[in-house]
């Protein structure tokens, strides 16, 4: 029975005080700006919202600067409380967690759920911070890779990885860095045939800019008691990337277990009040996915005259293949004054990384485009 899986979940207190030192390069994320301020750099390495942040979001940063010698939030409620009003299914405060960005809860996560010893599946290409933070927990990690024509999931061999050690399968739908989904049918699978220790982390936090009618919603499963992690963020549509602002939603068994690591005062006011504005500011939601899905169009379009091949995406990035090394391709990008992200810290040799942004930067982009390839 489903709901009897989420009451056998073993709750286990894992490392939680081991330091976290990723096993990862720094972050190449890089500045809008030249070494003097005079060169306009078009950033589309990162996945950020090119139209900025909410406006309503600023605003209440703004109108709460005067607050800032108090302790306005010793815990999550107000916030959780707000979540759940703005959430497009009914569900009540107690079934989310929230952190300083998707990173931190994948930290806790990793550091609430796993023992040296256990292991994790994950599918490449992905975002690696999934291993990097499983391995700090002491697990090590099974890669089973995403189909390498549209890379799609590949549900039975996930399932025959399993053993009495697996603990976590890490899913991001849309993935990063291939844009690719997970269906609904695909998801059934897999937790209709996982043993009941295992926890699946669904990471879909550029769910925003998903209109297909198949795709997999976390708290579809978890209403109905799955061991499931949904994974959302700030950073993304709401462009609030800048205050490290995410959240994760799941029975009420494992989110209370969760907020049990929390530390008191954990996340700043500033960035709660943000939050909170920004989940009613659906005018701005509305325009990002607009000039996505639009722009996503109109890159197609462009690449195809180049005869680049790409991927499809259901985010606001594509993934194409590199017309020579990644490496020379991204560095004459930049020189010319636009950042793109090279495949191979995902998995994806041999190709790059483009966020969608406004005209103006992919356009930039693009013209590079013509004059390097």
């Amino acid at each position: 029975m489903a709901g009897a899986r989420c009451k056998n979940k073993v709750m286990k207190p894992g490392t939680f005080f081991k330091p976290c030192i990723l096993n990862t390069k720094p972050y190449q994320g890089g500045s809008t700006r030249g070494e003097n301020g005079e060169r306009k750099v078009y950033k589309l390495s990162s996945n950020e919202n090119l139209l900025g942040a909410s406006p309503k979001a600023i605003r209440a940063i703004k109108e709460n600067l005067h607050m800032l010698h108090e302790y306005n939030f010793l815990d999550d409620g107000r916030f959780r409380e707000a979540l759940a009003c703005s959430f497009d299914f009914a569900i009540g405060a107690e079934y989310f967690f929230t952190a300083n960005s998707g990173m931190e809860l994948l930290d806790l996560i990793c550091r609430g759920f796993l023992e040296p010893g256990d292991q994790c599946i994950l599918s490449t290409p992905t975002f690696l911070a999934y291993k990097s933070f499983a391995e700090v927990g002491g697990a090590s990690v099974i890669d089973i890779p995403l189909q390498p024509k549209d890379f799609s999931l590949q549900v039975e061999n996930i399932l025959g990885a399993v053993n009495e050690k697996t603990k976590i399968i890490f899913i991001s739908s849309p993935n990063n860095p291939t844009g690719s989904i997970v269906t609904s049918n695909e998801m059934e699978v897999l937790v209709e045939n996982l043993p009941a220790q295992v926890l699946i982390v669904y990471d879909e936090v550029y769910h925003h800019y998903v209109d297909h009618p198949k795709y997999a919603r976390a708290i579809d499963f978890i209403k109905k008691e799955y061991p499931v992690i949904g994974l959302h963020s700030f950073s993304k549509a709401y462009g609030l990337a800048g205050i490290r602002l995410g959240y994760a939603f799941s029975t009420p068994a494992i989110t209370g277990y969760l907020r049990q690591l929390r530390r008191p005062f954990m996340i700043n006011s500033l960035s709660m009040e943000a939050g909170m504005a920004a989940l009613k500011d659906k005018e701005h939601i509305q325009k990002t996915m607009e000039m996505v899905e639009g722009e996503k169009r109109w890159l197609y379009q462009e690449l195809k005259k180049f005869g680049i091949s790409y991927w499809p995406s259901h985010a606001n990035f594509i993934l194409f293949r590199s017309p020579y090394e990644t490496g020379h391709f991204a560095a004459d990008m930049l020189e010319s004054g636009v950042m793109v992200r090279t495949g191979e810290v995902f998995g994806a040799g041999g190709c790059i990384r483009v966020t969608v942004g406004t005209r103006e930067a992919n356009a930039a982009f693009i013209n590079i485009l013509k004059m390097i390839v």
